[in-house]
């Protein structure tokens, strides 16, 4: 019997309790392959590599492989290129096959790789399953559907991509996953749940849809199936492997079965999806049904463009603008904190655009949180081919994976990388420095709450676009802060290829975070300080010196720090009303207003809880207005 090992490592996070996830695609190839007979009989799944083990470690695992698939995508390809090569050298005669998302005829040509046999593109079970089938009679192979072979002239040869049915068996249902679990008992995995495949879109920055062919639908029988066994194997967490979860009827039913299984069994206790990008009512259904669970966060309501001239460039559609403000006030009435998502560094952005799309959405009232993401340009996406490289220009550097929420000596094991964009025809490097930085201060300053209340009161009495004042904050901070200033290097080094862009603090656990989030904590740190900072940034819009002294005195109340009791204020005028659309002025009115935040015992704990676990509940919980933290108004 001949052994086949397939390779598809990923990160161990947190500090006490590891969690994982489950090498979902590489498993998919096995229950595939392993459901066929004449496979069955000729070969035996000896496991997996599912974790970045010292090469040498994981050699000796290896040991005797007469197969070795790798599955790759951006954040392990470099440790699979360097493992395979070493595979190679210890032993010739085995076969190393190459597969995943990072795979393209284009980006990858088997020329460039010896140490490689056969390259999978595409959906790979098919594929894969053939390549075993023909291996031991060595009959073929150059007609295999969605791979690249070497003829007997040593030339490559690649075939069409092949697609596959829904009728899949499943990885979690065929027992493939039962040897590792039990493996790593102490490891909560993560699970991909994957209910159809597919995408019907085809923005140019995503890997997602560029294969033709339409969604196929995987049956309720297997759906039904696999959440009993999320159950009965006590899986914490699941993420929906489905590019549009919501876009069909029965994607409610698959909510409830989650949801009944949960209640009935414990398991699952969350599910993470990608929500199908419109206002659709049921969208709206499944995610307050979810978050009312305590299941999911928020749902997103994603843009990645406000500008026209992008959106064609990238092949999207955004819902009205109109639309977007009645579906926030629809989530935003059933209790739900939806964020939106935009990406910094597409084809005809301006820095301009990008900040003014940021002021758009703070405008249209998005005040829970907004992730922006920095284009990279992903091997099999429309937008990385040459042809659309030369005629926007995009100039690209190779950054190293950056590892957030790991510990400091962790994050430096990083073994993929990414191909981030640094520039284009519309937007040189200097702007791109900018709009990052802008980016970063929005983030920390509006969205974790530094700021917040501030800038809503000059947008809503003074006119202020919200844009305008970030901006000017931006430049202040650059100018006479020392903790933007060395952020504002490190992104420099970044956006040169010269380094990761997370960074560690021993003060806040010794993890790294985001610059973000960084910035916010050493601000938080330091609050009297922050706020005499930027006050004449506030100042030049908001002259009347009383009004803005309560103003910030109003703002950092809601701060919420380690070892902080019930904390009370006496203001002249009714902040708490206006911000809770009350009023729609500041009423001159006594009032005393108090606030009891959570206890922690120190930073560490602080910035774990309201800023790492805060902001995957859409926001950050380190300012008492982003959460449901006791507020009370009594007047004087």
């Amino acid at each position: 019997m001949k052994k086949v090992f397939l390779v598809q490592p990923g990160y161990l996070f947190g500090n006490e309790k590891k969690s994982a996830f489950l090498p979902y695609a590489a498993a998919t190839l096995a229950a595939y392959a392993f459901s066929e007979k004449e496979i069955a009989e000729r070969y035996v799944f000896s496991g997996f590599i599912c974790f970045f083990e010292e090469y040498e470690t994981a050699l000796q695992k290896l040991k005797g492989a007469d197969v070795v698939g790798f599955s790759n995508y951006v954040w392990n390809y470099t440790y699979n290129c360097e493992l395979a090569k070493r595979v190679k050298r210890e032993n010739p005669q085995c076969t190393v096959i190459f597969g995943g998302h990072q795979i393209s005829p284009e980006a990858t040509p088997l020329s460039r790789y010896p140490y490689v046999d056969y390259m999978v593109f595409g959906e790979g079970e098919a594929s894969f399953a053939a390549l075993l089938r023909a291996l031991p009679d060595g009959k073929a192979l150059c007609e295999i559907p969605g791979i690249a072979c070497r003829a007997p002239s040593g030339e490559a040869t690649v075939t069409r991509e092949a697609r596959c049915s829904a009728d899949l068996p499943s990885p979690y249902l065929s027992g493939t996953f039962d040897a590792l679990l039990c493996e790593y008992p102490d490891v909560s995995f993560t699970a991909l749940f994957e209910t159809n495949r597919g995408c019907p879109y085809s923005c140019a920055y995503c890997d997602w849809g560029t294969a033709k062919g339409g969604v196929r639908l995987f049956p309720m029988e297997r759906i039904r199936a696999e959440i009993e066994w999320f159950a009965s194997h006590k899986i914490e967490a699941c993420f929906a492997a489905d590019a549009n979860f919501g876009l069909f009827p029965r994607d409610e039913e698959i909510a409830d079965l989650l949801i009944e299984a949960k209640r009935r069994t414990g398991y699952p206790q969350h599910f993470d999806v990608t929500y199908a990008k419109s206002e659709d009512p049921r969208v709206l259904r499944i995610a307050c049904a979810l978050v009312r669970e305590k299941m999911s966060n928020g749902p997103a309501i994603s843009f990645q463009s406000l500008n026209p001239d992008v959106l064609k460039a990238i092949g999207r559609e955004n819902m009205p603008l109109e639309r977007f403000v009645e579906t926030l006030k629809a989530y935003e009435a059933n209790g739900l904190r939806p964020y939106s998502e935009l990406i910094l560094g597409l084809p005809e952005e301006t820095y301009g655009s990008f900040v003014r799309g940021i002021g758009t959405l703070l405008a249209l009232g998005q005040h829970s949180y907004l992730d922006i993401f920095r284009c990279e340009i992903l091997s099999n996406s429309v937008l990385s081919k040459p042809q659309m490289r030369e005629k926007y220009r995009i100039r690209t550097v190779f950054v190293p994976s950056s590892l957030h929420h790991v510990k400091a000596d962790e994050s430096k094991r990083s073994y993929g990388g990414s191909e981030i964009v640094v520039a284009t025809s519309t937007m040189t490097e200097a702007d791109m420095l900018r709009a990052n930085l802008f980016a970063m201060t929005v983030q920390s300053c509006h969205f974790m709450g530094l700021t917040k209340y501030i800038a809503m009161f000059l947008f809503r009495e003074k006119g202020v676009p919200y844009e305008t004042f970030y901006e000017q904050l931006s430049t202040r901070l650059a100018q006479t802060d020392a903790v933007f200033a060395a952020l504002k290097g490190r992104y420099e080094a970044y956006l040169r290829g010269e380094g990761e862009i997370s960074c560690a603090d021993d003060a806040f656990g010794g993890i790294t975070w985001f610059p973000e989030e960084l910035f916010f904590l050493r601000s938080l740190k330091r609050l009297d300080g922050f706020y005499e900072e930027i006050r004449p940034v506030a100042a030049a819009f908001l002259p009347e010196t009383e009004l803005l002294s309560e103003l910030l005195r109003y703002q950092r109340l809601f701060a919420v720090t380690p070892a902080a009791g019930k904390k009370t204020e006496e203001f002249s005028y009714d902040f708490y009303g206006f911000f809770r659309g009350e009023t729609p002025h500041p009423v001159r009115r006594r009032l005393r207003v108090t606030i009891t935040p959570p206890f922690y015992l120190d930073w560490a704990q602080c910035a774990r809880y309201t800023v790492w676990y805060g902001r995957r509940r859409s926001g950050t919980d380190a300012f008492c207005a982003a959460s449901d933290i006791d507020v009370r108004r009594e007047e004087i």
